[in-house]
């Protein structure tokens, strides 16, 4: 059979089914778009925050008292300076500063424009700071959606952080962070390290943590056990650590989505079987026809699975079209939550487009092969019957 007449008879055959095949493609097009659009957002993401994690140390230490992290002694870091291998020992203060409804909260950082062992993000900050101006009173740096609270709250130029002890503490804005960052820095509010242990009521000696920095890969696994045998009543925590629970959480995330939709697919699949399988007279003519003019079971066979995969193929491009369009475009709207938690100030950081041939490849064989077998086994059944019998 020639191949151009083969096919010319295919989408002759669709445009004639055109009917029956719109409930199918209309609902397969839905589910692809639905899954997709989880792995495009979970992989933008993941994306993001990983690049960030890159500007983290290599190690955090914490101290833990009855399972729960409180300040620890700053002067600590000078005894981790002493231990070879470590490169940059840096106290850092941070703190959740809870809002009046007791259910959203800034996290402030204290940043020391001096200090020569500052991280590589805030030592990058510090750089496009003017010192004079950003200490002359308290000014503060705001993430984008910390902006937009204080806009909807009527502050628009500076915020009355309440101290410890009942009394107010006004902060002017200094700037706000580039929406590139959201991701990270939406609920951020960085100032000068000894504003913040003022409104967060911490000691000038004390610290939130330690950030610790070994550029010898080979050295690090050694200089962990020395941090924990020199400090039993700390916790130790790697960049390792750190990239593993995100592609944990991302995975977990969009792996109940995966199981949703293959619950959603065998679903499909088996109303798609008794649907071929209850072909009716008209189908089983067409094909009864076929085999009479000489078409083998082979190529009866080829034609409905090809007409079936146009179907199902045009579902996933139209699929994946709409998926991008919704993430990459309308940036996910809905959706985007479940990612990025609703407990606190909304996040609009903006999604950039990412592609994960391995995983499109793998939704394709994981739609592709149960929906054209779904479609194979009643087919057969009927090609391999007599033409007579078949166009009775």
């Amino acid at each position: 059979m020639k191949s151009s007449a083969f096919l010319h008879f295919l989408f002759l055959l669709v445009f004639k089914h055109r009917s029956k095949h719109i409930a199918v493609f209309l609902i397969a097009t839905l589910m692809i778009a639905l899954l997709s659009s989880v792995f495009f957002l979970s992989a933008s993401l993941e994306k993001e925050a990983l690049f960030t994690l890159e500007n983290q140390p290599d190690f955090i230490v914490q101290k833990i008292v009855e399972g729960k992290s409180v300040p620890l002694d700053a002067e600590m870091a000078d005894n981790f300076r002493t231990i070879p291998g470590i490169s940059r020992v840096t106290p850092r203060v941070f703190g959740r500063y809870y809002l009046p409804d007791f259910t959203r909260y800034f996290l402030i950082v204290g940043i020391d424009l001096f200090d020569e062992q500052t991280n590589a993000a805030l030592r990058k900050l510090s750089e496009e700071i003017d010192p004079e101006a950003f200490l002359d009173k308290p000014r503060m740096i705001i993430g984008a959606g910390v902006a937009t609270w204080l806009k909807n709250h009527y502050f628009p130029d500076y915020y009355d952080f309440r101290l410890p002890d009942g009394e107010a503490k006004r902060v002017e804005i200094y700037r706000t962070l580039p929406k590139e960052s959201q991701i990270v820095s939406n609920d951020v509010v960085i100032m000068p390290v000894d504003l913040a242990r003022e409104i967060l009521n911490m000691e000038e000696t004390e610290a939130t943590d330690i950030a610790i920095e070994v550029p010898n890969d080979a050295e690090r696994p050694n200089i962990r056990t020395k941090l924990l045998l020199a400090n039993y009543d700390t916790r130790i925590i790697a960049k390792t650590d750190l990239r593993k629970a995100y592609r944990h959480l991302f995975n977990y995330k969009g792996g109940i989505f995966l199981m949703l939709f293959l619950v959603a697919m065998a679903t499909f699949m088996l109303l798609l079987y008794q649907r071929y399988n209850m072909i009716n007279t008209s189908d089983r003519k067409e094909i009864g026809i076929l085999r009479a003019v000489g078409w083998s079971i082979r190529d009866v066979l080829a034609l409905k699975i090809l007409e079936s995969f146009t179907v199902a193929l045009f579902a996933y491009l139209t699929g994946l079209l709409l998926a991008w369009g919704y993430t990459f475009i309308l940036q996910a709207p809905g959706l985007r939550n479940l990612f990025l938690g609703f407990e606190n100030l909304p996040n609009e950081a903006v999604l950039h487009p990412v592609w994960d041939g391995g995983v499109l490849f793998s939704l394709f064989l994981f739609f592709m092969i149960p929906f054209l077998g779904s479609v194979l086994i009643p087919v057969w059944k009927i090609a391999i019957t007599d033409a007579n019998e078949a166009m009775r």
